[in-house]
């Protein structure tokens, strides 16, 4: 059962909170399908807030704590759950080659769907690693290759199985690292924009595909009060593709007239007549369809007129939607060219816009394309010698193979468009998660006939409700090999290491600052980063108080005002490694 505000996808693409669904209604599914909801069950449970697992260290860093906007991780995929909801996984079962030196063998590691018996005398199926030793020896090796390629060929493919919250715990520790979450594209679409401009829904013409990388084109660099679009004159492609695309609904570009010649300029978007006729004919915003457009379908918000990418946008055709989003990355994006020779393409676009930032979150992951929102606080620049404010900015990085590939092939901006993929394989997108218990609430869940998995708001893929959800569940084990960081609110299993007492655990990244820098404060125990010591250094030293009631001079703690102790000798004390896997 899910949390009575977690918003599922309806069949017309909209999204509804599940505690308003209604039976005989129609949702949508993972393969894109729909299904009749047959029953909804409701009851008041224990919640837990099932979130994905990110790299984000801003809200945790000196940057959250400066500007507090950066302490919200944006966009982060997550959804409320009870304690009986099934959850879809996936694990990966290679077989692996290591080395055990304390044992002096070789072991072959691989994993397997097995049966298992809960606490409570439930029957699951959960992953379990399964080994197989052989004699370090030239002959051993050999066997042991041979073993290897034979379970390779057997047993390569990834795990997918179901597994109640609750039971999340009976993972061990390393099959629970490597144990992902999901979220799916969405194959069909709405077609209110085809509907709007034609009159038929998902009538795709090159007409509509125009209106849709125009509409992108200008919610990154238009402006609100008219049609009008700043464009820069060194990008000549970009501009003829304006003026072409513009012609099939007879708007006709033309400069703003503007006192000095500047690099970028606005590009007002006439209805009517060509530049070069006379005006009397022309309108600007008057029966222009663009602006109708933008004004009717609610590209630019009622109330204070600011941008928005409207949730139909969300859902619309896929053809629509790659249209939208290389307009965007034709106004605001770039192309990053590092990783194309692997078949992995990135872009970034910048915005100012909440709403465009959830859009653009959305969109992508409609696409089957991996998003990521980052953050950049006010400031001060000076760009082209002048002093310049800069607001709040989301950078919104989209990663993906041949669906982000496709959709830079509409692009029109000479460095940023690409060639068209032979096959677009949109599949559905892997990643880390947590799982935290966060109080009761009231919770709904609905039943369809094909027993298939639906889609939330943000893509993430859920299973609808059966009869083990119709009661609270309890949990009845605890997380095995937890470790807590003491320097920073981190917790897991994996990449922790004894701390400089050799007493407590600290997390990967604490450990690797205090190797760097030395640096750690008496009281909290928080290891500051390099830009903290050099802001702390500029301040200088100060006198305080340990916990102990000793009085000592140093550096102060950006997080507890304390005092930072330096330890010019770091020796911290570390398990040996005892095996080492062979690639």
């Amino acid at each position: 059962m899910l949390q009575a505000d977690m918003k599922v996808i309806m069949a017309d693409g909209s999204a509804k909170a599940i505690s308003q669904v209604e039976r005989n209604s129609f949702v949508k599914c993972e393969d894109g399908s729909i299904s009749r909801v047959v029953s909804i069950k409701q009851d008041k449970q224990q919640i837990f807030k099932i979130s994905q697992k990110t790299k984000h260290r801003a809200d945790t860093g000196e940057p959250g704590r400066v500007d507090p906007k950066r302490k919200n991780i944006y966009e982060l995929m997550s959804f409320d759950c009870t304690a009986g909801h099934e959850l879809v996984l996936r694990t990966s079962s290679k077989p692996n080659l290591e080395q055990s030196y304390k044992n002096k063998r070789y072991r072959i590691r691989w994993t397997s769907l097995e049966d298992a018996i809960t606490p409570d005398g439930r029957a699951i199926q959960i992953p379990k690693h399964h080994h197989k030793y052989f004699q370090m020896t030239p002959e051993g090796k050999l066997d042991a290759l041979m073993f290897l390629n034979e379970k390779i060929q057997n047993d390569a493919k990834p795990i997918d199985f179901r597994l109640q919250v609750r039971d999340l715990d009976l993972l061990t520790a390393q099959i629970r690292v490597s144990t992902f979450s999901k979220f799916s594209p969405i194959l069909g679409g709405n077609g209110v924009l085809s509907k709007f401009l034609t009159g038929k829904r998902h009538l795709i013409t090159s007409s509509v595909i125009n209106m849709a990388w125009l509409l992108g084109l200008w919610m990154g660099d238009g402006t609100t009060k008219e049609p009008e679009i700043t464009v820069d004159t060194v990008d000549k492609e970009l501009i003829k593709a304006l003026i072409k695309k513009g012609e099939q609904w007879g708007i006709y570009p033309e400069y703003v007239p503007e006192p000095e010649e500047k690099r970028a300029r606005h590009l007002r978007l006439y209805y009517g007549n060509k530049v070069e006729e006379p005006k009397k004919t022309r309108n600007l915003r008057k029966h222009n369809p663009f602006w109708v457009v933008v004004t009717a379908l609610n590209f630019k918000r009622e109330g204070d007129g600011q941008k928005q990418i409207p949730q139909f946008m969300w859902d619309e055709d896929i053809e629509v939607r790659e249209a939208f989003l290389a307009g965007l990355i034709d106004s605001d994006g770039y192309v990053k060219k590092q990783f194309e020779s692997k078949g992995i393409y990135k872009a970034a676009i910048q915005t100012i816009y909440p709403s465009i930032m959830e859009g653009i979150s959305n969109i992508s992951r409609s696409l089957g394309i991996s998003v990521t929102i980052t953050t950049r606080s006010e400031r001060k620049e000076k760009i082209g010698g002048k002093n310049c404010h800069c607001k709040f900015t989301f950078d919104c990085n989209i990663t993906g193979g041949t669906a982000l590939q496709n959709v830079l092939a509409y692009c029109r901006s000479g460095h940023k468009r690409r060639v068209s993929p032979d096959k677009i394989i949109r599949e559905p997108i892997y990643f880390g998660f947590s799982d935290e218990q966060v109080g009761e609430d009231s919770a709904y869940g609905i039943e369809i006939e094909s027993k298939k998995s639906i889609l939330l708001e943000n893509k993430f893929v859920v299973s609808s409700c059966g009869s083990h959800c119709e009661h609270d569940q309890p949990k009845l084990t605890n997380r095995k090999n937890l470790k807590h960081c003491i320097a920073c609110p981190r917790k897991g299993v994996r990449y922790f290491y004894k701390d400089w007492s050799g007493n407590n655990r600290v997390c990967g990244r604490c450990y690797g600052r205090y190797k760097f820098s030395g640096y750690r404060c008496f009281n909290c125990q928080y290891v500051p980063e390099a830009r903290e010591i050099r802001t702390a250094k500029v301040v200088g030293e100060r006198t305080g108080v340990t916990p102990q009631g000793e009085f000592v001079t140093g550096l102060e703690c950006n997080r507890c005002s304390g005092i930072l102790k330096y330890d010019e000798i770091r020796v911290i004390p570390r398990q040996a490694t005892a095996v080492r896997t062979i690639n």
